[in-house]
């Protein structure tokens, strides 16, 4: 069961583009920008949004990196 969802974008307005478009409420928990690497430390039951241009955020590398990892877990938990 997905908890959480985890939006990369290059930058915030990005972000914010991508939740009006999708109708998602700014007040909704469960969905949350990673504007760093570090903020995927802990998260479980994640579905990532990549956003177009996400891949020009400064951490895209270490974000995806992760971000694959945590997929990964995911698809063979089950």
């Amino acid at each position: 069961m997905i908890s959480l969802i985890a939006v990369l974008a290059r930058d915030v307005r990005e972000f914010e583009e991508w939740r009006h478009a999708s109708g998602l409420s700014p007040h909704d928990r469960d969905v949350v920008y990673i504007s760093r690497w570090d903020r995927l430390r802990g998260l479980d039951n994640v579905k990532f949004i990549r956003c177009p241009r996400w891949h020009e955020h400064p951490d895209a590398g270490r974000i995806d990196e992760l971000a694959r990892a945590l997929e990964e877990r995911r698809v063979h938990r089950g």
